[in-house]
């Protein structure tokens, strides 16, 4: 299983890194067998100016995943679902055949994300 605390965690780095009025916060999600998290990149104003979903091998097949996705999208926050490499053309039919819409998806190489294996 990936580690998604750690790839939130380098992410982060990367964004304040590139713009240090910004401030990025991220929670660590979980259920019985799964681990997503959400990061929120927040403007010197303290407000949300976008929101990124991090998914792990099968994290995303989680039943409420999509409407969490489209929930963000219609409320107005920019939105991207970052997902391994090898589950993209899987999440892309699944998220478009379950009605997502409005969000953008990246693979963990695409972000520069090395993902580490949870020990």
């Amino acid at each position: 299983m990936i580690d998604i605390s750690n790839s939130m965690a380098d992410r982060a780095e990367r964004v304040t890194g590139s713009d240090a009025d910004l401030t990025v916060r991220y929670s660590l999600y979980t259920d019985d067998r799964r681990e997503w998290g959400v990061l929120h990149i927040l403007d010197p104003m303290e407000r949300v100016i976008g929101l990124e979903f991090f998914e792990s091998e099968d994290s995303w097949m989680r039943p409420n995943a999509v409407n969490d996705y489209n929930m963000a999208v219609h409320e107005g926050f920019p939105v991207s679902v970052i997902v391994p490499d090898r589950v993209f053309s899987q999440f892309i039919r699944d998220a478009h055949s379950r009605g997502g819409e409005g969000f953008s998806t990246y693979l963990f190489s695409e972000m520069g994300l090395t993902p580490r294996l949870r020990a």
